[in-house]
């Protein structure tokens, strides 16, 4: 009697915990729930994509954006505005990646943005060279470059999405070029910024990818060997390993050349010599390498170069703009 007694209260004492933990589970759902009650994944897409984001709204990926069998875990993430850089508004969240640990992402929405609250936006993904660190720690006056070319008219809006570069490299550029997969804005990143903004859908009409100074190569890999995923990448004042990434190309996919702008300051030598030799290796390679169409830009020069700089942003935004809105 003493043993079924001790056995019934084990077993009451586990249904409890049970209980206690179904609850918990449930009340973590609800907003899971309240999506498929609107229509599933598409409603909670809907509903979320319906305003521009507030300060502290939570985002939940939806789940059916993929096939099953590609579909990340993605976490619901929390975009917090830190600031309005640029004209625009800058919101910050720790996205969970695909280690399963949390990396810093920024989200600069142009002014546009909650001007017209019914408009779908392309995305271009700017890239950084330091190991858990945004490219906006890099080149701080970056949003302010992007918002001058914007708001002269000259490039269309679009959504700067800025994401830690990778972990456990010193080189995360060098990593993007010889493993593509390694880009800082994978599946699930993607299907976190479709579900909490106003994004066109990832692919190579609406999605591009920007690289400043050394930053530029992690932009040229990834657009030449995910041609795919980006419509457009453009790469400022950078070093390349011309040899290294068009190896890389020739092996991207196939169907879709790549395009690339390769820019640099007048007065830059150094970086217009990479950017001519990157250029010439790629015309010379094979597969998509050689289908690639990379364009030079050597006209900008200034007084300081931080004024070139913020010139040569405003003409990257430009050019990614208008080849987004091409291809779409």
């Amino acid at each position: 009697m003493c043993v079924t007694a001790l056995t019934l209260l084990t077993a009451l004492g586990a249904f409890g915990a049970l209980s206690r933990t179904d609850h918990e589970l449930v009340e973590q759902a609800e907003p899971a729930v309240d999506a498929a009650s609107a229509g599933g994944a598409a409603g909670a897409i809907a509903r979320q994509q319906a305003a521009p984001p507030t300060p502290g709204q939570v985002a939940a990926a939806p789940a059916a954006a993929q096939s099953p069998a590609a579909t990340p875990a993605a976490a619901a993430s929390r975009f917090d505005s830190v600031g309005h850089p640029g004209g625009g508004e800058l919101l910050q969240s720790a996205v969970l990646g695909p280690d399963g640990h949390p990396r810093n992402v920024r989200v600069w929405l142009p002014p546009q943005y909650a001007k017209e609250p019914n408009a779908r936006f392309p995305v271009v993904v700017i890239q950084a060279a330091t190991p858990r660190k945004t490219a906006d720690a890099e080149v701080p006056d970056v949003f302010e470059g992007i918002g001058a070319a914007l708001q002269s008219g000259k490039a269309r809006p679009f959504v700067l999405v800025a994401p830690e570069a990778p972990n456990g490299t010193a080189h995360p550029c060098d990593l993007v070029a010889a493993a593509p997969q390694a880009v800082a804005d994978d599946a699930a990143l993607r299907t976190v910024i479709a579900a909490s903004f106003r994004t066109l859908p990832p692919g190579p009409a609406s999605w591009g990818t920007l690289g400043i100074e050394g930053g530029a190569p992690c932009a040229a890999a990834a657009g030449l060997t995910r041609p795919d995923l980006y419509g457009a990448a453009a790469a400022v004042s950078g070093r390349y390993d011309a040899a290294s990434l068009t190896q890389a190309a020739a092996e991207a996919p196939a169907g879709t050349a790549a395009k690339l702008l390769l820019a640099a300051a007048k007065s830059d030598a150094a970086g217009l010599d990479a950017a001519r030799k990157l250029q010439a290796a790629l015309h010379a390679g094979s597969g998509p390498a050689a289908k690639a169409d990379v364009k030079i830009s050597d006209t900008v020069q200034d007084y300081t170069p931080d004024r070139e700089r913020l010139r040569l942003v405003r003409q990257a935004a430009q050019y990614l703009a208008d080849t987004l809105s091409k291809a779409s």
